[in-house]
């Protein structure tokens, strides 16, 4: 008890130290640490729930799980000095980043000055400016909040309870919900839904993350994919691990899986279901979420979202690679057709590889099947006022000028480019030259991300490893995912790996055409195309199926917008006056022949 009341005390003094400062040392230093004593309180809250079952102690280590998953992105985009109020006034927004920066650079001096022999009037008056900055600062926070909401969700967020999560977000009886907590001697994992909650133990850290890497080198590997149909035995490992204990809970429809640490690396939809051995994903949709909380906000942010028009697709970028071959073929003049399979025969795959630590234009081929992926997407779309930026016209500058809010879906057909050390330097890469051959910026940085306003329903990200990101524990993976959720996406489809450019193209067509003409939720929608791709005898390793994962919202149905109100006022409109030089025409013959008469 005792422990428990230290740790306790330890957890929120830590918190709001935290909370108060501004110093990117000292937020580096909790970051490092904060999650140790987390972990600390919810494996002795555990301990004591195993003496204790009928005292509330596992569902406050639940609570305390989420509450430690609430803290957001604040750091990684603060260390950007990124522009956290999109779609505030630019003035409003400049007078929080500039007082953000002074209140850093006060931070930081004092940490310095506590550091060295100083006289008591210097840190006085440096006290006395701390406190100034901070009462202007909230006071510029709350003029933003008034106008963005969202804002404090991102910068001091709060966790929800497990009534509110059972009651908001797993709002029907068809609904699973699988929290991981990875800890050094014991794991856990708790099995929550509308109406239930239990807990399990599970092993320690190590044996899981060591599982996660075997399975993952099978999935990842296509040459070793193609020798086997499905990577049975570590598929079968790790399921022992992390779903054995759950398997009397694995009766609903759906699973939302809330994963931890080398978790986030895997796709549970190729987990085996211990009642049947089969992938999960032949039974369950499933979905990923950062947390249920995250979840839960993303929900309630978008009820009032009425998009007008269906997508905005942005693909097929050209790249100073294949300029040569597309102005040869606008002239007419023969050139060597760029090659679109690597050396071993393989369609190409939609990466990038990292040279040195910075994104490489140089690097960067064409997608052949890119231009397939957007047709499917645009024969999906039945009318609806759409936007199709391809070729030239996929620039970052027309992403970045374009207003996003009229559209339901966000669609990228390119590479990705992940660097895991520095996820701040990861991106998605448009077209690098112009019409001309001039070069263009094409790089969409992950800062460029945060500062989108997107609040579109859905993001697809059709390109390679975009669901990853630098693992920060307690924070889970700081990627393009969680940059979108931020920009106001409700959900996105992004990938775990390095996709094959045909199977990828095949997938969402068959995806867009269960979302949109069947009218399925994206989570049945992707779950049906995998299961579609899978049964395919090439595409039947899940290298082919099974990297694209679904983080956040998944009950939306998207409705492809009506045709643009202009056409149909042209078609009524133009009914109208048909039907007008009928009846007239008809009236005058009438009376034509009553005079004749």
């Amino acid at each position: 008890m005792l422990a428990e009341e230290l740790l306790k005390r330890s957890v929120e003094v830590t918190e709001n130290i935290r909370r108060v400062s501004t110093s990117s040392d000292l937020a580096a230093g909790f970051s490092a640490t904060i999650h140790d004593r987390y972990e600390s309180y919810i494996d002795c809250l555990m301990r004591q729930h195993k003496l204790r079952p009928d005292a509330g102690l596992a569902v406050r280590a639940f609570e305390l799980s989420e509450r430690a998953r609430a803290r957001s992105l604040a750091e990684l985009l603060h260390a950007m000095q990124t522009n956290l109020t999109p779609g505030v006034d630019p003035q409003l927004a400049e007078q929080e980043k500039l007082l953000r920066q002074k209140l850093r650079v006060k931070e930081n001096y004092k940490v310095a000055l506590l550091g060295r022999d100083h006289k008591q009037e210097e840190l006085q008056g440096l006290e006395q400016q701390l406190v100034q900055l901070s009462e202007q600062y909230e006071q510029v926070r709350a003029q933003i909040h008034q106008r963005f909401p969202a804002y404090d969700l991102a910068t001091r967020p709060t966790s929800w309870s497990l009534k509110d999560i059972q009651e908001k977000v797993i709002a029907d009886d068809q609904t699973l919900l699988l929290e991981y907590s990875l800890g050094t001697d014991k794991s856990f994992v708790w099995a929550i839904s509308h109406n239930s909650f239990a807990s399990y133990e599970l092993p320690s850290r190590d044996q899981i993350v060591a599982a996660v890497k075997n399975l993952r080198r099978h999935l990842t590997n296509p040459g070793a994919s193609s020798g086997e149909q499905y990577p049975a035995i570590a598929a079968a490992e790790l399921s022992q691990l992390v779903l054995a204990t759950v398997a009397p809970e694995l009766k609903k429809q759906r699973i939302i899986v809330i994963a931890d640490g080398a978790l986030n690396y895997i796709p549970f939809q190729v987990l085996l279901d211990p009642a049947t051995n089969l992938p999960l994903v032949a039974n369950f949709e499933i979905v990923t979420t950062p947390s249920a909380t995250i979840l839960g906000e993303l929900r309630q942010e978008a009820a009032q979202r009425r998009p007008s028009k269906t997508f905005a697709a942005f693909g097929d970028p050209v790249f100073a690679s294949s300029y040569a071959q597309i102005k040869s073929t606008e002239t007419g003049i023969t050139a060597a057709p760029q090659d679109s399979t690597n050396s071993s025969g393989m369609s190409a795959m939609r990466d990038i590889e990292l040279t040195g630590e910075r994104f490489d234009p140089a690097l960067v081929n064409r997608l052949f099947y890119a231009k397939r992926e957007l047709a499917n997407l645009q024969e999906a779309t039945v009318g609806g006022d759409s936007l199709m930026a391809t070729d030239f016209g996929a620039t970052r500058d027309k992403l970045l000028s374009t207003d996003l809010t009229p559209y339901a879906i966000l669609h990228f057909a390119t590479h990705g480019f992940l660097d895991p050390k520095r996820p701040e330097r990861s991106g998605l890469v448009l077209s690098t030259v112009d019409r001309e051959g001039k070069d263009l910026n094409g790089f969409v940085s992950l800062e460029d991300i945060y500062q989108l306003r997107a609040p579109v329903d859905l993001v697809v990200l059709s390109a390679c490893q975009t669901g990853l990101g630098k693992d920060v524990r307690g924070e889970g993976l700081l990627g393009l995912t969680r940059g979108f959720m931020y920009a106001g996406a409700s959900s996105v489809v992004a990938s775990l790996w390095k996709v094959d450019d045909e199977s990828t193209a095949e997938l969402m067509k068959q995806f867009y055409a269960n979302l949109l003409q069947k009218g399925m939720t994206p989570a049945a929608a992707l779950r049906e195309a995998q299961n579609n791709i899978r049964q395919r005898p090439g595409w039947s390793a899940p290298y082919y199926w099974a990297a694209f994962t679904l983080q956040g919202e998944y009950r939306q149905v998207i409705k492809p917008a009506s045709a643009h109100p202009t056409y149909w006022r042209v078609i009524t409109l133009g009914t109208l006056l048909l039907i007008l030089l009928v009846t007239a025409g008809w009236y005058l013959r009438k009376r034509y022949f009553t005079e004749k008469k």
